[in-house]
């Protein structure tokens, strides 16, 4: 099933597009290269994926995508991939160290040899290491400032460090940010996103909401879930209906024909509903009573009750920058409720934390069922090193205190610091001394590469997953090829 994502304002009719492409391989699409045994497939309870023989020899598994138009000169490429019996009855991990490489390469590109041809390649990332057991892997890539052209394709291609006979993999959820699916035609097919609403009022038992997402031409009053935005490249609202597939257990749905819908649960005691919708347009005849050319698009929807005593407030993210003097913490929040607003507490490593600010809630009466940015700065000329934590203040007064994040001294930056080291366990925070690009790659002490990162820009990262050992830390700034290295022992 094609989906991308496309936040679009309609303003005075025209489509401003953020957009995404996402595949799941439900049901098998078209515009996809497959070759060297890869095919379309299914796994598990039916699941539909792309699935590939293991890499080995000359000839390897390739992948390449439909053309899309870049939206944005940096994309991000994701999917999951893990590695199976030849049967698929059995996840396993790969046999050796896997890689993908990724080639960013022109929309004329057909087969997956001419991808390889160098007067075909806009640009590409070699040598992507797979986790061992599989799962998500994402990278971000900007595009040179030479690349002009405005559309292209991706293929990726494996290889390992030995032959994988009698293996093969899975590969499903591909998705591409910064970009938008191009149709091709004078009727494109609509395209209908999964949908996830995070409720906060743990005694809600119904609430109307909108599956269209938001734009100006849509009726307002209605809860939306903002990255779940369906579309059409060449029809507008009013050429879109949407209807009722299946209906959830332990609640029911009314899904009328605008997009709106109402939700209701059978009891505060269920705490997730699911259900499918689908959307469709009313072809080139805009006329919805004459079907056989109407196109049609199908999504899943969750929505999520927080259970009795949960959390007022989910802190998704917390992060800390040095500029010069000046100390950037950010954070994200994903639901609110009765939330006053934060504490901001600093340490100079002593294990006292002080509050030295406070940034109120921009929840509307401290309630939200949304993503909301926050950001806090400070003046900060300490040498050594410094700690911040959040302190979340409920409207009773209780609070919520975050994880530390550590950020460097002044006099510090030239180096890469590592807390804790040694580690009690297997996670550690890694402190540099700035957002440069760098690759970075942990390896045991004969040289064998464990954990990979290409083109990470934060000037912070955590590591977890390392068992008991010592390691090599290894981080090359990309611009300046300066490399950092670190030992890192785990009891």
């Amino acid at each position: 099933m094609k989906r991308y994502l496309l936040f679009a304002l309609f303003i005075a009719a025209t489509i401003a597009a953020h957009a995404q492409l996402e595949e799941d391989f439900s049901p098998n699409p078209t515009g996809w290269t497959l070759s060297s045994g890869a095919g379309f497939g299914t796994v598990g309870s039916g699941n539909s994926v792309i699935t590939t023989p293991g890499v080995g020899g000359n000839n390897p598994a390739s992948i390449g995508t439909p053309a899309v138009n870049k939206t944005s000169n940096t994309v991000k490429v994701c999917f999951d991939i893990w590695a199976y019996t030849s049967n698929l009855n059995t996840q396993i991990a790969f046999p050796c160290a896997t890689y993908a490489d990724i080639l960013f390469v022109k929309s004329s590109v057909t087969t997956a040899n001419d991808a390889q041809v160098a007067a075909n390649i806009y640009a590409r990332q070699d040598n992507y290491l797979l986790p061992t057991n599989g799962g998500t892997t994402c990278f971000t890539f900007t595009f040179p400032a030479a690349v002009t052209a405005s559309d292209f394709k991706v293929f990726i291609s494996f290889h390992a460090g030995c032959t994988q006979s009698g293996t093969k993999y899975i590969l499903d959820n591909v998705t591409i940010s910064g970009v938008s699916l191009i149709c091709g035609g004078t009727n494109c097919a609509p395209v209908a996103l999964n949908d996830i609403f995070n409720r906060v009022s743990s005694t809600e038992t119904t609430f109307n909401g909108a599956l269209y997402g938001s734009n100006l031409n849509y009726p307002g009053g209605f809860t939306v879930d903002a990255t779940g935005t369906d579309n059409d490249q060449n029809d507008l609202y009013p050429h879109l209906q949407w209807s009722r597939l299946t209906q959830p257990v332990n609640g029911s749905i009314t899904v009328n024909s605008d997009g709106t819908i109402t939700v209701t649960r059978n009891s505060t005691s269920v705490t997730q509903l699911t259900f499918t919708y689908r959307l469709t347009d009313d072809g080139p005849d805009n006329d919805f009573s004459t079907t056989a050319d109407n196109m049609t698009d199908d999504a899943t929807v969750t929505i999520n009750w927080p259970p009795a005593g949960s959390l007022p407030v989910t802190l998704v993210n917390f992060n800390g920058s040095r500029n010069g003097s000046t100390v950037t913490l950010t954070w994200t929040t994903d639901i609110e409720s009765e939330n006053t607003g934060f504490d901001i507490q600093r340490s100079n490593g002593n294990g006292v934390f002080e509050t030295i600010g406070f940034v109120a809630t921009k929840a509307p009466g401290g309630i939200s069922s949304m993503p909301i940015n926050y950001q806090y700065r400070e003046t900060n000329t300490a040498t050594g090193n410094t700690y911040y934590r959040l302190s979340q203040v409920d409207k009773d007064g209780t609070r919520t205190v975050s994880t530390i994040k550590g950020i460097r001294g002044m006099q510090d930056n030239a180096r890469m610091t590592v807390y804790p080291n040694p580690a009690q366990s297997g996670n550690m925070n890694v402190l540099f001394g700035s957002s440069a690009v760098r690759n970075i790659v942990i390896t045991d002490l004969n040289g064998k590469t464990l954990k990979q990162w290409n083109d990470y820009h934060d000037d912070n990262m955590v590591i977890t997953g390392l068992r008991s050992g010592v390691y090599i830390l290894i981080a090359t700034n990309k611009g300046t090829s300066e490399k950092l290295m670190q030992k890192l022992v785990v009891l």
